[in-house]
């Protein structure tokens, strides 16, 4: 792997900007699938408030990110992917909502996700996604084919590798962006153990030293962070999140990019596994 101007580290940051049916990430009380109006609140709060305060904070830092979309949301509040597009970051898709797994959905159906969801996203901004990114992850072993017939160039629905690289699906090819960033995402460390927000810095502290440890040592790598509209975009995050944009500004030897940049970048070189 080399990224241009022989940089040591790729750094990428991606943001969901998530609908839901019943229930986002938060749920207080209820069973699971069962409708939940304050734990769809919870999530509402990223359209409504978060994403506008992270344009913001890109805008001041001068940084361009990935922003995976839910249909859903590119739909009902389509002025919001437009303003994502206007400023200059890519735009992704995540699924219809963010509560319903491809994994649930027999062939036809998972298709149908997939298409419509990008078919929306472009009627808001006048682009078709590049990447998809699957609500949990959820790909099946059909999604890299529907993938592929349905114009995506990457995929981020994989946790195999640190490098992005390209792989054949059929007769044509993929470039796959792997999960860099499981020690570096909102959702893992604020909700689901319940960690509070300095976690997530450590864990991109961390990913970023080593990476650029790696890179001297003339094998570059990549960080990544993920951020959720409604839960990076609180107050309560937003000092940690300044804190890693800072270091990572004073870290020299860094390439920042956006994700279909680096699918880009992947695909021309070539680079395989």
């Amino acid at each position: 792997m080399e990224w241009p101007g022989g940089e040591l580290a790729a750094v990428t940051i991606g943001v969901a900007l998530e609908a839901f049916d019943n229930q986002s990430q938060l749920r207080l009380a209820g069973r699971p699938g069962e409708r939940d109006s304050f734990s769809l609140s919870y999530g509402e709060y990223g359209v409504r408030v978060g994403v506008w305060r992270l344009l913001d904070l890109f805008d001041e830092y001068d940084v361009k990110a990935s922003f995976s979309v839910s249909g859903k949301l590119a739909q009902e509040w389509p002025e919001v992917v437009a303003a994502v597009h206007a400023a200059g970051h890519d735009l992704v898709g995540h699924g219809w909502v963010n509560d319903v797994f491809l994994n649930q959905a027999d062939a036809d159906a998972e298709r149908d996700i997939i298409l419509a969801t990008l078919d929306a996203i472009e009627a808001a901004s006048g682009v078709r996604p590049q990447g998809w990114a699957s609500p949990a992850n959820s790909s099946t072993d059909r999604t890299l084919e529907i993938m592929v017939e349905a114009g995506i160039a990457w995929s981020g629905d994989d946790a195999s590798d640190d490098l992005p690289y390209v792989q054949p699906v059929g007769e044509r090819a993929l470039v796959i962006l792997p999960k860099a960033n499981l020690a570096s995402n909102d959702l893992v460390h604020w909700i689901l153990p319940t960690n509070s927000p300095s976690v997530f810095a450590e864990g991109f502290t961390d990913s970023l030293s080593v990476a650029v440890e790696e890179g001297s040592a003339g094998l570059p790598q990549w960080a990544d962070m993920v951020l959720h509209c409604h839960m990076a975009g609180r107050p309560a995050f937003l000092p940690t999140l300044r804190r890693c944009l800072d270091l990572a500004r004073r870290t020299e030897g860094l390439w920042w990019t956006t994700k279909d940049e680096l699918a880009g970048w992947t695909r021309e070189k070539g680079f395989a596994r």
